[in-house]
């Protein structure tokens, strides 16, 4: 699933969806007579397809998120291939119209494409219209729903296909992911709960990890982590998927080298992983190895042309002096989000704090505000708290410190956020909690951000 500021390491289930319902429900290999074993190992495949126009990301998008110059021939390319002739051959078969939507869906996840969202839905609904009780299908479109950040839909979806199968797994990670997304976290413990005991799998246990991360459970979050990445038979892309998981839980708990050679793991199994690439680039921000994360960021743009990438090359570029590629930089990621928002993308979040940090602080507060409306998330509230921020009105950010920080998260990028607001109201112990907080739990969380956070903490009384 893609979500556009958390792919790397502010994760979010969203993410985890169509890569694990996928491994679930076809994007890996599959016991014979599963539902979308037809797929299996067709659609594990390395996530390197995508490419920008250029060998360095350029302003102007030339045609989507997702747009290339040449387009490899992967195994979700091939089993495209294979099931759209299935489906013009046989329009009235109801497993090949399901799994080209899962096949479809799974692309989205490798290009960042999201213009591929509605072909995706079209097959699925294609399958309910021949099936109406195919509870997988079901599945298929919450994933969708989530991708696009239609939380309160995807979670309607997804107990419609529990009503069908109770006991079908991808059902209950979708709507654990859904509660999750929609702030309901005391529900979506419950949920996983269930889920957990219907099955100890990859799925599961990534997103036990994920809620325990959220509270700040960082041992148990590891533990779960450490037990999904043991999962036998994993494809590769999905082993590579938690193995970058595995690595930034063990940045969050200290161990850089052993994050490191997560990541290495994983672009051993499929080289050009985005998502690692991008990791390595933050170990190297936190090492102040800027050339090397600019390096690395590019290649993460370029495989999959994703904001959060563009964002972070931008924050490296600035921290090395490099004014005007930070500022092609930023322009960029905007563009690359009003993309999404075009294709029918939620980015309310996204939009806000980039316009916080490097736009308009007015339209940041009133997209963070239309989004914790819709979803209460501790996001949407760190959101709305910087907005504020930037706008000079700590006070009334308070509040919205206090509610992204009620689970108790360790994410660097809401400590740092609540840290300044702290340190700008005088409250110099919360400040400096939080600050060092974010520090200690990631260094690189952003190049920029590291180094206010930074010169904040030297800023304050003794």
């Amino acid at each position: 699933m893609i979500t556009l500021a958390r792919v790397g390491r502010r994760r979010g289930l969203t993410t985890l969806l169509l890569a694990l319902t996928l491994a679930a429900c076809g994007g890996s290999p599959a016991p014979p007579g599963t539902p979308g074993a037809s797929l299996g190992s067709e659609l594990a495949g390395p996530a390197t397809a995508a490419r920008l126009e250029s060998s360095a990301p350029s302003p102007t998008p030339s045609g989507g998120p997702a747009s290339s110059s040449a387009d490899a021939v992967t195994p979700t390319v091939a089993a495209l291939a294979r099931l759209q002739a299935a489906v013009s051959a046989t329009p009235a078969d109801e497993d090949s119209q399901r799994d080209l939507g899962f096949a479809l869906a799974q692309r989205v996840r490798e290009t960042a494409d999201p213009s591929l969202y509605a072909p995706a839905t079209a097959a699925f609904e294609a399958a309910l219209a021949l099936k109406p009780d195919d509870a997988l299908a079901l599945v298929g479109i919450a994933g969708i729903q989530l991708g696009k950040h239609e939380f309160g839909a995807g979670l309607e979806t997804a107990r419609k296909a529990l009503a069908l199968s109770p006991s079908l797994v991808p059902a209950h990670a979708a709507e654990v992911d859904a509660l999750v997304e929609l702030g309901r976290y005391d529900e979506a413990d419950t949920a996983a709960g269930i889920m957990f005991g219907l099955s100890s799998d990859l799925s599961t246990l990534a997103r036990v990890s994920y809620l325990a991360e959220l509270r700040g459970r960082l041992p148990a979050a590891l533990t779960a982590m450490r037990a999904a990445a043991a999962a036998p038979g994993l494809a590769p892309e999905n082993s590579a998927y938690v193995d970058a998981l595995l690595g930034n839980l063990l940045v969050a708990t200290g161990d850089p080298s052993g994050a490191a050679a997560s990541y290495e793991a994983a672009l051993a199994l499929v080289p050009n992983h985005a998502p690692s690439l991008a990791d390595l680039g933050r170990l190297a921000v936190a090492a102040g190895r800027l050339d090397e994360a600019i390096d690395r960021f590019s290649a993460a743009a370029r495989v999959v042309p994703l904001p959060e990438y563009v964002i972070a090359l931008g924050d490296a570029q600035a921290a090395a002096g490099q004014a005007a590629d930070a500022a092609r930089s930023y322009d960029l990621a905007r563009a690359e989000i009003q993309l999404f928002k075009a294709a029918g993308v939620v980015v309310d979040v996204d939009l806000a704090l980039l316009e916080a940090d490097h736009g308009d602080p007015v339209a940041a507060l009133g997209y963070a505000m239309t989004a914790v409306r819709a979803t209460p998330t501790v996001r949407a509230a760190d959101a709305v708290a910087w907005a504020l921020h930037r706008l000079g009105r700590d006070r009334d950010a308070l509040s919205d410190v206090q509610a992204a920080l009620r689970l108790g998260s360790i994410d660097p990028v809401i400590r740092y956020h609540a840290g300044a607001i702290e340190a700008a109201l005088g409250d110099v112990k919360a400040a400096r909690r939080d600050l060092i907080r974010a520090l200690e739990t990631d260094p690189g969380f952003s190049a920029a951000g590291a180094a206010e956070a930074r010169r904040i903490l030297a800023s304050l009384p003794a």
